[in-house]
């Protein structure tokens, strides 16, 4: 068993509608104790974008109503009890981490469960402790849903290569979003490859690297792709993911060729030099004269 740990006041706490315990008892002075846990109906179980849910339930005290608890067990599991046989549930039920420490007697306390899986309903049941400690009775057992987030961003339809430079492709494409067309993506994932991309080797083609962030659906984004060779044709194709690893179909599949298209620089320093034409006609002059008298 977990030590009791100091008391702590925990801020996460609003006034709300509880659902009576089922279940009351405990050992030592918490015989009469009972826990109050926020419970969704199984048919409009609570749910949750980011695959967690929310717990609320009012603090007992130490002994019974009196006095501050010093811990809480929360534990979970996918199956509902069997019967009447909680101990079984409850041993083979997985503990929550980070449970906070408890308020004082009356109290709404709250926890958000964290890492539940997509499109799940989970069971949960919490215990309280005293500093001996002295473990409460199991609470009623609480169902709650998660949603998940199961939608991938929309497969990008707009790449188009706007430009070439000697080792680079520039790339632009419009944003699709988090969810199909809405919101905004985590994540690009661009690759290259000197024969065709398809949906079936995207993965073995070449990673870009340093690719931007996705900006919010409908906004214009543009990116260099760099290091290649001149004049080789590449292909080029992307995806998007979202936040919960949610990968979009293959984006359309374009091509461009890297080319030297950076010419010479300008002649700036252009001047005619020492004007030495007269000197060299006049000499010449002379010397046919000269020629011509020995003759």
């Amino acid at each position: 068993m977990r030590r009791p740990q100091p008391h702590r006041k925990f801020t996460n706490r609003r006034t709300i509608n509880v659902l009576p315990s089922l279940r009351a008892g405990g050992l030592a002075g918490l015989g009469f104790l009972a826990l109050l846990l926020l419970a969704a109906p199984p048919a409009q179980g609570q749910v949750n974008p980011d695959s967690s849910v929310v717990l609320q339930w009012t603090a007992p005290g130490d002994d019974g109503m009196s006095g501050r608890a010093s811990v809480y067990d929360i534990r979970y599991r996918t199956t509902t009890v069997s019967g009447v046989d909680t101990t079984t549930w409850w041993n083979g039920a997985t503990q929550v981490n980070g449970e906070p420490l408890p308020g004082n007697p009356g109290a709404i306390d709250s926890m958000r469960v964290r890492g539940l899986a997509p499109l799940t309903t989970y069971y949960f049941m919490v215990r309280t402790g005293d500093e001996v400690p002295n473990w409460a009775g199991y609470s009623n057992l609480a169902q709650k849903s998660t949603s998940g987030d199961v939608t991938a961003p929309a497969a990008i339809s707009t790449l188009a290569v706007t430009s070439v430079g000697t080792t680079s492709l520039t790339l632009r494409w419009t944003s699709t979003g988090d969810d199909n067309t809405t919101g905004t993506a985590a994540s690009y994932d661009i690759r290259y490859s000197t024969s065709s991309i398809t949906a079936v080797n995207f993965a073995s083609a070449t990673a870009a690297g340093g690719e931007p962030a996705p900006q919010i659906a409908g906004t214009v984004q543009t990116f260099n792709l760099t290091g290649l060779t001149t004049g080789q044709v590449y292909y080029v194709a992307m995806k998007a993911t979202d936040e919960r690893g949610n990968v979009s179909l293959i984006s359309n599949v374009v091509s461009g060729t890297p080319a030297d298209t950076v010419a010479p620089a300008a002649v700036r320093d252009l001047s005619l030099g020492p004007d030495r034409t007269n000197a060299v006609d006049v000499a010449l002059a002379l010397l046919e004269e000269h020629r011509g008298l020995e003759f």
